[in-house]
């Protein structure tokens, strides 16, 4: 019935430009995405060619949509809606992150800013820079040696001609050649500007060529000072440029894309070409999912860096053959576009191998070891503390790529019985855990034999959780039972058995850690609930402020007395000399 009402939504949308969202029972959208057709686009998930279109007809209540005038508003308010809403069934755009870039001001002198992002505006963007180390460059080089103004005066001419400032401490560094007491006319200020500008545009064969006729005219009328500095601009000029790899003698300006993927994940290189010389390269991991096509991937990647760059290359290159905004995109066989995508490939396999494989090696090997279905990017451990049936704590420890991440630590005071019965304090604690929990982990490991594992999954099976693997490891023996009844015993000197060792020892350790914090307040609470005349709110203030009764009895007289009072603090000093 649900469907049936979507689907006449649909046939009511109009065709044109514009962006469609799925919503769901919440009002939040759970897939954002444009077309040149709305109607005819939005139309085709009904069709349910794919398991993505099942799933997004599946849970959407209701489709909303907004008309654009053209294909590169689309774009821009696409990328502005998934990074504001987040929806479940969009990719990579929901990295809000965004590249700096370097700004010239739209006013009288401009200034030179680095921006975090690019504002609808009129100044003049360039960017955004991926490598932050060759922004830093840049931008010390052009301050380096084009003087331009940091200020934020109004230097109108009415303001310069009345002497409303004076030069600062940038003009005496030569920074600045003081534009605001009318030293520098606008015209040299502009020419200085329009430098930049090239630079920023890539154009560092054109600036060269400027320099070294003012390096000539110098030399012939024997300025030599003035001929040394541009010498050196020139110099600078040329070491900036070689910076960045060279991968064609020719100004060539290319984008390049080159994509892999495995079972788990696609990868993807992006080099920019600007004048024959790599100025940005990017790596990007993106979670494969199996419903999402490499085409679809490829398109969503494309998108990305167009709104993120403003614009791509007219020559895209890629290790796929495919068509972007009506632009065929070239897969090279030879010559020096293969070689830039060789050099993508040796980027993307060197990136994987540093940042992932190293890091994932042990995790991998438990996959094989265990025989788990998916690789455990993220295990939690589960152990149980307490004191004759007293002060029972529930531990729960979270490890990320095979390395503890201490912020998703937890432990859980127990609260549904009394006495010894560490069956039903796994299952409170895995209870109160998953209920509500919406990102599950790959791999749930319990600190205990055969009984603790069926408490497991006793909760498990409760509450309906599927395709959620978990075991637990006997203390003396190591013998690790999983949920489907297997026993495996690993190598005492394996990787695997090493890193369940870990996870177990580290939930023991913020297990016993938080029992004798409890343990100790309770003793503490208890002693102080002993001194006549003292209530629990006097108690608790004092707990709170000093943790422990020997850090008390350490005070001075008159310390207490400050804290809780004359009356008061003299009964809790003369009860501690006892």
């Amino acid at each position: 019935m649900l469907e049936k009402s979507l689907l006449l939504k649909a046939k009511n949308i109009p065709n044109t430009f514009g962006i469609y969202m799925f919503i769901d029972i919440n009002k939040s959208p759970i897939y954002v995405g444009k077309s040149n057709n709305l109607k005819t686009r939005v139309l085709s998930y009904f069709k349910k060619k794919t398991e993505k279109d099942e799933l997004i007809i599946k849970n959407a209540h209701n489709i909303d949509y907004v008309l654009v005038n053209n294909e590169n508003d689309a774009f821009l308010l696409e990328n502005n809606l998934i990074k504001k809403y987040q929806p479940k069934y969009n990719i990579l755009l929901k990295d809000d992150k965004n590249y700096p870039w370097l700004c010239i001001t739209n006013e009288r002198f401009p200034r030179l800013l680095i921006v975090r992002k690019k504002q609808e505006n009129k100044n003049i963007y360039f960017g955004p820079y991926l490598s932050k180390k060759h922004l830093q460059n840049l931008y010390s080089f052009i301050v380096s040696y084009y003087p331009i103004r940091s200020c934020k005066f109004d230097l109108s001419k009415e303001n310069i001609k009345n002497k409303k400032y004076k030069v600062c401490l940038d003009y005496h560094l030569k920074k600045c050649d003081g534009p605001c007491e009318g030293l520098q006319k606008e015209m040299d200020y502009n020419k200085n500007i329009n430098s930049i500008k090239n630079l920023l545009n890539g154009k560092y064969s054109k600036v060269i060529k400027e320099l070294e006729k003012k390096l000539s005219l110098f030399s012939n009328k024997l300025l030599f000072e003035k001929a040394e500095e541009v010498k050196n601009q020139i110099f600078s000029l040329n070491k900036l440029k070689h910076k960045s790899i060279i991968v064609s003698p020719k100004n060539v300006n290319i984008d390049s894309f080159y994509i892999i993927e495995d079972d788990k994940f696609y990868y993807v290189n992006f080099i920019r070409v600007i004048e024959g010389s790599i100025i940005f390269l990017k790596n990007l991991r993106i979670k494969n999912i199996n419903f999402w096509s490499l085409d679809f991937i490829f398109y969503t990647v494309l998108s990305k860096f167009y709104v993120d760059l403003g614009s791509l290359s007219k020559d895209i290159i890629s290790n796929i053959n495919y068509t972007f905004r009506g632009k065929p995109i070239s897969n090279p066989k030879v010559g020096y576009k293969k070689e830039i995508l060789n050099l993508g490939l040796r980027n993307l396999n060197n990136y994987i191998n540093k940042k992932y494989n190293n890091k994932h090696n042990n995790i991998v090997d438990l996959k094989k070891d265990l025989k788990l279905k998916n690789i455990p990017f993220v295990i939690e451990c589960f152990d149980i503390s307490h004191l004759k049936g007293k002060y029972t704590i529930g531990s729960c420890v979270v490890f990320k790529n095979g390395k503890p991440s201490k912020k998703d630590y937890r432990f859980y005071n127990i609260k549904s019985f009394e006495g010894i019965n560490d069956y039903l304090a796994i299952e409170e604690v895995l209870n109160r855990r998953y209920i509500k929990l919406k990102k599950l982990p790959d791999l749930i490991v319990i600190d205990g034999g055969k009984g603790q594992l069926s408490s497991a999954k006793k909760v498990i099976n409760k509450l309906k959780i599927k395709k959620l693997e978990f075991l637990s490891i006997a203390k003396k023996e190591e013998i690790i039972y999983k949920e489907n009844g297997t026993e495996i015993i690993l190598d005492k000197k394996s990787k695997s058995l090493k890193l369940i060792q870990q996870l177990r020892d580290e939930a023991h350790r913020f297990c016993l850690k938080n029992h004798r914090k409890k343990r100790e307040k309770s003793f503490i609470k208890t002693e102080l609930d002993s001194v006549p005349g003292i209530g629990h709110l006097t108690v608790k203030k004092l707990l709170k402020q000093f943790k422990s009764t020997q850090k008390m009895r350490m005070l001075d007289k008159e310390d207490l007395i400050s804290f809780i009072g004359k009356s008061k603090g003299l009964k809790v000093y003369e009860y501690l000399r006892k």
